[in-house]
């Protein structure tokens, strides 16, 4: 049916003359949708190549209803438009064949329309919004300035070209982009969220692919399986790209990386109300280090966003024994193997210039120990490798060159290649399995006066939960009688210490450089509840309460009047002594009443930290290799988001998570 033909039936009928045109579109498209349903009234001898000439009764007044017509003209105008109704492709395949118009027609000429809102990328705003400028008062048109091929990475339909447009104020010629402005050399983000996010200057990632590589990291994916996975994908569409287009569609794990802190920060900064501004020039790497640092910091100085949580699973308000109404608050705290480089010097919390460097270059009298023997106690300089000219890390002693000799072959051994292509498999920042040390930290190597002979003992082990600082020394003197020790190889730092309430919600998290001691654990504590918006706990739960509290008794901390700590149920029945008269009489969760319910089990889950610890400690391979700046805001992410599904979860359970005033 050709226009003049519909129209002129259409006149023939009072109501049909003057039905709108976005009306008659509309129609058309409803009716089309409506197709099964139409046929599924029909007889069974009814072709579905053919429009059938009678709509069922429930089709007839829904569409009569929507268009406020009769019945009788919905019937009219069904049977003029019924052919053309019938013809109409699906919203599939109307958007296959527009997509392909435009790749062949509009992409030479500058233009894109895709099944992708606003395939063509303009800047959010139309007039400039520099309120010091005199277009803004004139609310003045932006006019275009440039275009640019770009990539769009979308959730559902792979890689598509596509362009940007960049808009410049003829006035205060701040130009604008699609996710930001630019002026004097910074980057202002606009408020919200965009739908596309640029990662890079060609590059764009749709917002619901963002959000999904986001979730897939808490399971946890690395961002380099991200983007195998979205290459896998690819693999499997035709191209999007047309071969003339001047970027491919190869996704990089960088790209994943940036969408990823260009996502958590927007949302940060649109949670707090102000504008993301970073460089506009310098290294993508560089670009966003800063906005990470100022984040970090502020949840260091102001706490996690649920500091102040409270649900009936981790607050019990309960009935004391002189009749009168009481809370109690728990927290759970425990460490978990996750590091990263750091610098050699125990307890150096200056951060490395690179992470393949073993010492930090902050304090020049650590950056002077990479030319001094690395065996304990050796302060010669080292010497040169005959062979190749390059320093190594032993002086001229043939013991302490032999020891670095054994290390080397250790690192070279089958067994040590096998675990670093493992941990290669999943890390995101190793490019290179020979340069990836099997073990970071000290080792201890063992020499025969009689023999001569000297060998590698056992590698360093990092992890000392809840150990008194001079008692771990004393320890570690007392087993290593006889023995060198080395720091041929990179230090790492020793654990996360999460602190945890029973309902799942983490509070904080924090970094033992060196060891999970008690005193820095009770540091941690005192440190994160003594912030404007927390609650001291009354009680706290931590595997080695025992040795804290003795801390704590012996030091007259005032921060822990008041508040009961004990051992979680499953160490203090399995791991504690019995003879141990202050463990036993003080840190047994059965001593108080209100960690019990009414059946004289446990009312609070004490062992979450550990359950938390599972998921947690996956992310080890993951991070193994960042700076401790990209490392911190990692981490504080997969927390927040963390939290966040695990409040969802506590509505759905009717526990009434809430923030009380404190």
């Amino acid at each position: 049916m050709d226009i003049r033909s519909l129209f002129s039936a259409m006149q023939q009928h009072d109501q049909l003359a003057i039905m709108p045109f976005l009306d008659l579109t509309t129609f058309l498209r409803c009716a089309s949708l409506l197709k099964d349903d139409i046929l599924q009234s029909q007889p069974h001898t009814v072709s579905v190549l053919i429009a059938p000439d009678v709509l069922p009764p429930s089709v007839n007044e829904f569409l009569a209803e929507r268009f406020a017509f009769s019945e009788d003209t919905v019937d009219v105008l069904w049977d003029i438009v019924k052919d053309l109704v019938w013809m109409l492709p699906t919203a599939g395949e109307a958007a296959d064949e527009e997509e392909e118009i435009f790749r062949l027609y509009g992409h030479k000429r500058g233009i894109s329309k895709s099944i992708i809102p606003k395939h063509t990328l303009y800047p959010p705003v139309k007039t400039c919004i520099n309120p010091d400028c005199n277009a803004w008062r004139n609310n003045s048109l932006l006019k275009k300035e440039e275009q640019r091929r770009v990539v769009v990475f979308t959730h559902a339909q792979g890689a598509h070209p596509a362009w940007s447009i960049h808009l410049k104020c003829r006035v205060c010629h701040m130009n604008y982009h699609h996710n930001y402005s630019v002026k004097d050399g910074t980057r202002t983000y606009y408020d919200g969220i965009p739908s596309y996010l640029q990662v890079a200057e060609h590059q764009f990632i749709q917002l619901e692919l963002a959000m999904s590589w986001m979730d897939l990291m808490q399971i946890p994916v690395s961002a380099m399986n991200c983007a195998r996975v979205y290459d896998i994908g690819q693999s499997r569409r035709a191209p999007n790209c047309n071969v003339n287009w001047q970027f491919g569609s190869s996704l990089t794990t960088e790209e994943v990386w940036d969408s990823f802190t260009l996502l958590a920060l927007l949302d940060d900064h649109h949670r707090t109300g102000i504008h993301l501004r970073v460089p506009h020039g310098g290294d993508q790497k560089d670009r966003f280090t800063h906005a990470m640092r100022e984040r970090t910091e502020r949840i260091i100085t102001h706490g996690q966003e649920e500091l102040q949580h409270a649900c009936d699973g981790c607050l019990r308000v309960f009935e004391a024994p002189d009749g009168t109404l009481s809370r109690t608050e728990v927290v759970v705290t425990d460490g978990v193997t996750v590091g990263h480089p750091c610098c050699a010097v125990p307890r150096c919390t200056n951060p490395l210039a690179n992470t393949r460097h073993q010492y930090c270059t902050i304090d020049p009298t650590h950056k002077r120990l990479e030319v001094i023997c690395a065996v304990e106690g050796c302060n010669r300089p080292v010497t040169r490798d005959s062979q190749s000219g390059k320093l190594r890390k032993a002086c001229d002693d043939p013991i302490h060159l032999q020891m670095e000799v054994l290390n080397v072959e250790s690192m070279r051994s089958g067994k040590s290649r096998t675990r670093r292509q493992k941990l290669a498999k999943s890390g995101d920042a190793i490019t290179s399995i020979d340069n990836l040390p099997i073990q970071d930290g000290d080792e201890w190597y063992e020499h025969d006066g009689h023999t001569g002979d000297t060998r590698l003992v056992q590698p360093a082990v990092t992890i000392s939960t809840g150990v008194d600082d001079e008692e771990d020394r004393a320890c570690e003197a007392k087993e290593t009688q006889g023995k060198l020790k080395a720091i041929f190889r990179r230090q790492r730092t020793n654990n996360e210490q999460l602190v945890v309430r029973p309902c799942g919600i983490i509070n904080a998290r924090s970094t033992m450089y060196h060891h999970e001691a008690v005193s820095n654990v009770l540091l941690l504590i005192e440190q994160i509840y003594s912030l404007p918006r927390a609650r001291k706990p009354q009680h706290l739960i931590y595997n080695s309460n025992c040795n804290a509290l003795r801390e704590v008794r012996s030091r007259q901390i005032k921060f822990f009047d008041g508040v009961g700590m004990c051992v979680d149920a499953f160490h203090h029945r399995t791991k504690h002594k019995a003879s141990d008269t202050l463990c036993r009489e003080h840190c047994d969760m059965k001593a108080y009443p209100e960690l019990l319910d009414e059946d004289g089990g446990y009312y609070f889950n004490s062992s979450i930290a550990e359950q938390i610890n599972v998921w947690f400690g996956a992310f080890h391979n993951i991070c193994r290799e960042m700076t401790p700046v990209k490392y911190e805001f990692f981490l504080d992410e997969m927390i927040i988001r963390c939290n966040r599904v695990t409040l969802a979860t506590l509505h759905t359970q009717g526990k009434r998570p809430h923030h009380p005033c404190t």
